[in-house]
């Protein structure tokens, strides 16, 4: 009996996602406000129902990282190439120049200096993977040497 309500089970809960509506394929679901749990609590085409029991902890929690996703949006975790760091007193000067020869050497790929007292950084690219930027940052390496990898918030690049 065990062996046969598990799959039972199983099934009734993937008919029951797959019957509903699909609103990812109508609307974008990025640009409404979606709460999953709600959908869960509805009762689905035929009047069955998912009970889920959880803590309140992750609905909170689910719902604060869509709320924060939400107030910056285009931007995700991610990584970035470091072509300088550094803090000397001509940093500022060496940091312009960096940004000015790698735009001209490689247009189209952003470029990103910041000021973090004390040091002045540049970092270029916008990779969703560690493994792109390793490529990126392979291809770079001659002109570049003492480049690194570093996770930042990223912007959305271009698929």
């Amino acid at each position: 009996m065990r062996t046969i309500a598990f799959p039972l089970f199983l099934s009734f809960i993937l008919t029951g996602m797959f019957a509903t509506k699909g609103l990812s394929q109508d609307i974008d679901s990025l640009m409404i406000s979606y709460n999953v749990f709600d959908q869960f609590r509805e009762p689905g085409p035929y009047g069955n129902r998912m009970i889920i029991i959880q803590s309140e902890t992750v609905e909170y929690l689910v719902n604060r990282d869509i709320a924060e996703n939400r107030l910056s949006p285009g931007k995700m975790e991610g990584f970035r190439v470091r072509i300088f760091f550094d803090n000397k007193q001509t940093a500022r000067a060496e940091s312009e120049q960096i940004v000015e020869d790698f735009s001209a050497a490689h247009p189209g790929t952003g470029i990103y200096r910041i000021y973090e007292t004390p040091y002045f950084k540049v970092t270029v690219g916008d990779f969703r993977t560690k493994s792109e930027a390793i490529r990126f940052m392979n291809r770079i390496r001659n002109t570049y040497p003492q480049a690194f990898i570093t996770r930042e918030i990223i912007h959305y690049p271009s698929l």
